[in-house]
């Protein structure tokens, strides 16, 4: 598999865990109660407890950020030259 394509499946798995963790977070922030221990623990969203979305949420997230340090370890040359550039510009003299 070419450079460019892994480069690609890589952004496109990124942006899945993206999609998902939103996704995951936003149930747990407004479908299931918190609080007091005990409440709501019978209550289901799409059949699944909090439990099970508490897990996606953070296998989604560790999948992440495996795959943001390899995107940065792809980029890696990238990143170095243009912080070079960025901070030893060369002085012209008139």
């Amino acid at each position: 598999m070419g450079r460019y394509k892994l480069n690609y499946w890589i952004d496109v798995l990124l942006i899945m865990c993206l999609v998902f963790i939103s996704i995951t977070g936003f149930v747990l922030l407004f479908v299931f109660v918190s609080g007091e221990p005990g409440i709501g623990r019978r209550i289901t969203f799409f059949g699944t407890y909090k439990t099970n979305w508490l897990d996606w949420h953070s296998y989604f997230g560790i999948g992440m950020v495996v795959l943001m340090i390899t995107h940065l370890l792809l980029h890696w040359n990238f990143i170095k030259c243009q912080t070079k550039g960025l901070f030893c510009k060369k002085h012209k003299s008139f």
